[in-house]
């Protein structure tokens, strides 16, 4: 994943990146749709989301019969983009 994702200020609502945020902002309301959000709930929310997009993609371009493996690392997997 890359390093400089936008999981606290991207609403997790309607994916609208926002501007950034102070440390001490712990909640935020999205301009683009109104969502109230919680800093920590909304990047978790948003970290889960991108993990699994990336598992999804290293799935759907395993051959076929392959098995998924319970355990990605992107570093192992330059061949697949997901490296930044």
């Amino acid at each position: 994943m890359d390093r400089f994702f936008p999981s606290t200020r991207r609403c997790s609502a309607c994916h609208t990146k926002g501007e950034r945020l102070g440390l001490s902002v712990r909640s935020w309301t999205c301009a683009a749709c109104g969502a109230v959000h919680d800093r920590d709930a909304n990047a978790a929310v948003n970290l889960r989301d991108e993990g699994l997009r990336l598992y999804n993609l290293v799935v759907t371009a395993l051959p076929p019969g392959k098995c998924p493996p319970s355990l990605i690392r992107a570093s192992e997997l330059p061949e697949c983009g997901l490296t930044a």
